[in-house]
């Protein structure tokens, strides 16, 4: 979610109109003029232009802030200019020290070679978790997880058979053998983890992937619905699973990676509410404390009992954590 206001106060308009229509012939120490394109002005130079507004002295008397600056010259609506804006598509939304600076690229999904790759591996493993071979990874997600079969499939969760700590050599990616939870957003794979049996880290990640300031679920955020955001992708999917007819849920993927890639802040727009439901330590405050910097509409909450949602979920049942979860969100 992108707090507008804040928005705004990040970007110098004058740079924006000056991308837009060129070099200002004439200026002072805090505005710019131009001649004004939304009448087609051919005599004067009606457009007046600060920091943070703008205004047509001449025939359309048109005025605003940066987001009507883009809606009326690129004729875009409210949600497109913010989110054309937030995305760096019109750029100087950033600031160091108190300078504009233009933004750093989005970041992208791995090439289309890795992902033709990735979807072969994430095709065997959902075909091998629903196979006799996969009926102790399917327990775990059913029996110790909660998750219903529906969820599992729609996840793409899959399972690689192997010992604990192995890993597999797929054409070329290095594939630790466990539960594999692909993270597929609008049909692109961006990486896929796996959760392993054993090991002193039991979350590994198929080589090549890009999932670091990635948001697991993505393509799920609805604009108008609360979102939650959770630390891991199990606690998303139950999020999910739980509150599907009242809210959204998406997942950073470790407290470490905690800073969303503005590539997705067009996706969290149009969300009203956003709770940042991290894990119960230390590191998850940290997580928790870098979303909230993202707009006053992030509230941070923690579970009841357990250490995450998961577990309070095993802890305390369906009906119990979906009327926690419709608390949080109503509040």
């Amino acid at each position: 979610m992108i707090d507008v206001e804040k928005l705004k106060l990040q970007i110098d308009l004058r740079l924006i109109v000056e991308r837009d229509l060129g070099k200002s012939r004439y200026h002072g120490r805090d505005y710019a003029v131009f001649k004004c394109p939304l009448h087609h002005e051919q005599k004067g130079w009606s457009l007046v232009v600060y920091s943070d507004h703008w205004r047509c002295y001449g025939k359309c008397q048109i005025g605003g802030d940066v987001i009507a600056w883009a809606q009326h010259y690129h004729q875009l609506t409210f949600y497109e200019a913010c989110e054309r804006l937030a995305n760096g598509d019109l750029p100087q939304i950033e600031t160091v020290n108190g300078a504009c600076r233009v933004p750093e690229s989005m970041a992208q999904p791995p090439d289309a070679a890795w992902q033709a790759t990735a979807r072969h591996i994430i095709d065997e493993a959902c075909a091998r978790l629903w196979s006799p071979e996969g009926q102790r990874a399917w327990g775990y997600l059913v029996w110790e997880r909660g998750l219903s079969e529906q969820t599992i499939r729609l996840a793409q969760i899959g399972y690689l058979p192997g010992a604990p700590t192995a890993w597999r050599e797929i054409e070329g990616l290095n594939v630790p053998c466990g539960i594999l939870i692909p993270w597929i957003v609008d049909d692109a794979v961006w990486g896929i983890k796996v959760r392993r049996a054993a090991g002193e880290q039991r979350y590994q990640q198929v080589s090549g992937g890009n999932i670091r300031g990635s948001l697991y679920l993505a393509d799920q955020v609805q604009p108008g619905l609360p979102l939650i955001v959770t630390e891991g992708e199990f606690d998303a999917l139950i999020a999910w699973q739980v509150g599907s007819d009242f809210t959204r849920a998406a997942a950073i993927g470790s407290a470490s990676h905690a800073c969303i890639d503005r590539r997705w802040y067009g996706s969290l727009l149009g969300v009203p509410r956003m709770i940042a439901c991290m894990d119960a330590d230390a590191a998850g405050a940290g997580a928790a404390t870098q979303l909230a910097a993202l707009s006053g509409a992030v509230r941070c909450v923690q579970v009841p009992s357990g250490k995450d949602l998961s577990e309070y979920y095993q802890q305390a049942g369906e009906n119990t954590v979906k009327e926690w979860l419709q608390r949080m969100v109503d509040q």
